[in-house]
């Protein structure tokens, strides 16, 4: 059973401790949002610690966020999020009718469309995410 209040306590202490300055904790938790959201289903927890190691971020920061994208209800906001996004950058509007995106053929035929879709959402949320976080940190910390 996970215990929310030891997963806090962790959070809290990765935060507050003096090792970490204030934008590596805030690019921590970007490139763990920038991994959840992008078409890497599968690999994200690895490639969360590789580059959270490669850039010499805070893994347990990044592991935090890299797994919003595992929420049940957010899945398929994140899915067509990123379909519709990627069928704007193509055809210049959005999709009016809501694709049947649980039908594995219809994602697989429009797989470049998604994932250019979802990186560019990674990326605009990330950055967003990563001001926010900074703000805040820099508000409340020290």
């Amino acid at each position: 059973m996970i215990r929310f209040a030891k997963i806090k306590e962790k959070i809290i202490n990765e935060i507050t401790c003096k090792e970490n300055s204030n934008q590596n904790i805030a690019l921590s938790l970007a490139l763990g949002l920038l991994i959840a959201l992008s078409p890497a289903w599968g690999f994200q927890t690895i490639l969360a610690i590789s580059l959270a190691a490669l850039f010499r971020l805070n893994k347990v920061l990044a592991l935090i966020t890299v797994n919003i994208s595992s929420i049940p209800p957010l899945i398929p906001i994140v899915i067509l999020g990123g379909y519709q996004v990627g069928f704007f950058l193509f055809n210049g509007y959005f999709q009016t009718e809501v694709p049947d995106l649980s039908n594995l053929k219809t994602l697989g035929e429009n797989y470049l469309q998604y994932a250019l879709g979802s990186l560019v959402v990674a990326c605009c949320i990330s950055s967003l995410f990563y001001g926010i976080v900074l703000l805040i940190v820099r508000t409340y910390r020290n």
